[in-house]
């Protein structure tokens, strides 16, 4: 019996290595089984005896303990990013660490744009003396003892999730130039990324320090990703890089357990919007509902979705902000749509302003052909993305299920209503129609009026399709049901012909997507 529990903790302890657990420090004092041995050894005759017993049974003590480490060298333990820049030390942090989530002090209790803040950080000790008269929080640390937090103050999830390095970061040129490939080509369409954060983050002493940064880091593959996909020029290079697309994605996906279970930031955020948009160009639009959840999670805990015109920020870093909301607000009802899941984002639950109409980088922003005006294609997108807000929870939410017909009839006309007043605001030579008689403007930003046009006809097909399954019998329907004392919309009785005439524009469009661009598939 004794045998086989020996055997069967050596298993355990085996497969606890494997996935990165670190048994051959005692932390927390002396385990079960020696705390039980120790209380014992006072009604022993021999105390050394009990330490022979225990040494035969194959208890540990607090000693490191070696089992078969020459099985299975293949399997990671360790975090890829981690050990590429800070080797392994056996030196115990006997320091609090300050990102203990019983100790953090929620966003609704402050006034500042972040997540929040530790009670055991700086800023945390600043804000408890400040709102109490003998505010000391030094000691709560009194409560804990020396070596709780061993080896690393970065985070208690750092390490515990095993990531694997699938492919290198190339050298600091190329990394230099994917960047400014993507600045130049894709970032004027989904401006994620501010351009003097993002060429920061090619310096030398950033690109060291990038690997302790779950979120840099990801941060970083995902423009690399987006940025060699559009460097797909040449037929004969497509699948090379392809490939090597791919396997910077696999790097940023590498850290998302450490994204989703970290402390948030602005880098997280934009991060897995990078991953959504990728995905998307790919068609792999599977996992993108769990992603622009847990985007839109992270996007409260640092406060996007509110509007935060006295934090004091400058105004570059404002519309930055509401720039990363809105685009998070687009994808989050392009997907519901599309895939028919429910709104991660409620309007209810955000008052940020819309993007400014003409921003100081003119992002977005196309010239009208008499040079007389500009349209904002970005601002007009967020438009688009509220009206759809108002689609799906009209039509498809839970709420909205059986209805009765006269009031489906009523909301299908009164969204299309707000539909055809969003088209007739935009000028005329921009406005996406059935017929399209003239050819898109080659540029990054016309992209964005191409993806325009593509949602509208997406939003008026969703519109009216919940009618048009009545077909041509939607009128005798009303009648039968008594329900004509008030007259419909006269356009809910054309929802068959709409759809129809809207699925044939957009595969019209389809001619006008650059072949290069895979991103724009999507």
């Amino acid at each position: 019996m004794i045998d086989r529990l020996e055997a069967n903790i050596q298993r355990m302890e085996a497969h606890f290595q494997k996935i990165g657990f670190d048994l051959g420090q005692d932390v927390n004092g002396p385990s079960f089984i020696e705390g039980y041995e120790q209380s014992d050894e006072s009604s022993s005759s021999s105390p050394a005896g009990n330490r022979d017993s225990r040494t035969d049974m194959g208890i540990w003590d607090s000693g490191p303990m070696h089992i078969d480490t020459e099985q299975d060298r293949s399997v990671p333990t360790q975090n890829a990013y981690h050990t590429l820049a800070n080797p392994i030390l056996d030196v115990v942090n006997t320091r609090l660490p300050n990102d203990l989530p019983c100790f953090s002090v929620p966003r609704c209790f402050t006034d500042t744009p972040g997540p929040g803040f530790s009670v055991l950080s700086p800023e945390g000790k600043e804000w408890i003396n400040h709102r109490m008269e003998s505010g000391c929080v030094e000691n709560l640390e009194s409560f804990f003892s020396p070596g709780v937090h061993q080896k690393t103050d970065q985070g208690l999830l750092k390490g515990l999730f095993p990531d694997k390095h699938f492919c290198p970061l190339p050298p600091k040129d190329e990394i230099a130039s994917l960047v400014n490939d993507y600045l130049q080509q894709f970032n004027p369409l989904c401006p994620i990324f501010q351009p003097s954060s993002l060429l920061a983050l090619c310096d030398d002493d950033n690109l060291q320090g990038i690997f302790d940064s779950p979120s840099r880091w990801a941060s970083l593959n995902v423009v690399l990703a987006i940025s060699s996909m559009l460097r797909v020029k040449n037929s004969s290079l497509v699948q090379a890089e392809h490939q090597k697309s791919w396997l910077f994605m696999k790097n940023a996906l590498g850290v998302l357990n450490e994204l989703c279970f970290g402390l948030p930031d602005l880098w997280t955020v934009q991060a897995l919007l990078g991953m959504i948009i990728f995905l998307l160009g790919t068609l792999s639009s599977q996992p993108c509902g769990y992603l622009i959840s847990s985007v839109v999670q992270i996007c409260h805990q640092i406060r996007l979705e509110r509007s935060a015109d006295g934090s004091g920020l400058f105004p570059e870093e404002l519309e930055h902000r509401r720039r990363i909301f809105w685009i998070i607000y687009c994808l989050d009802k392009e997907i519901s749509l599309r895939d028919g899941i429910p709104l991660a984002q409620r309007d209810d639950d955000m008052d940020v302003l819309l993007p400014m109409e003409v921003p100081l980088d003119n992002i977005g922003i196309m010239p009208t052909t008499n040079q007389q005006g500009t349209f904002n294609a970005f601002r007009s997108a967020c438009e688009l993305a509220l009206i759809k807000s108002q689609v799906h929870k009209h039509l498809y939410s839970l709420a909205a299920a059986d209805r009765p017909l006269v009031e489906v009839a009523a909301t299908v006309g009164m969204l299309n209503q707000k539909l055809q007043e969003w088209k007739d605001s935009i000028p005329t030579e921009f406005r996406p129609e059935l017929r399209r008689l003239s050819a898109f403007p080659q540029s990054p930003t016309a992209a964005v009026l191409l993806l325009l046009h593509f949602s509208y006809f997406n939003c008026l097909i969703a519109i009216h399709r919940v009618t048009a399954a009545w077909g041509s019998g939607l009128g005798v329907d009303l009648v039968k049901s008594n329900s004509f004392h008030i007259a419909p919309n006269p356009v809910v009785f054309m929802s068959e012909s709409l759809c129809t005439k809207s699925a044939i524009a957009s595969i019209d469009l389809i001619k006008y997507l650059p072949k290069s661009d895979i991103i724009l598939i999507g």
